[in-house]
């Protein structure tokens, strides 16, 4: 069967929405190369990036890492300590 014989199949639609899987605490701290306990610190004293728990399992979405990151790029800018 040739394609011009086939019937019409509706076009893909480009997802609107982003693949945005969320991070456990070592894949953050892998993809930051920064150490657990910097990242802990961090929470301690308030500029860590949000996360959110599953079960005891903390998870940082992509969108939180990159608010993190911008936050991280302001601070140093300013000459933040924590930066």
């Amino acid at each position: 069967m040739s394609f011009e014989h086939s019937p019409a199949r509706p076009a893909k639609r480009a997802s609107a929405e982003v693949n945005d899987p969320s991070l456990t605490v070592d894949q953050f701290c892998r993809a930051e190369n920064i150490s657990r306990s910097m990242l802990y610190r961090a929470w301690a004293e308030g500029w860590g990036p949000k996360f959110y728990k599953v079960g005891v399992t903390r998870r940082i979405t992509y969108r939180a890492r990159l608010e993190w990151q911008r936050e991280r790029e302001t601070a140093a800018a300013a000459g933040g300590a924590e930066a």
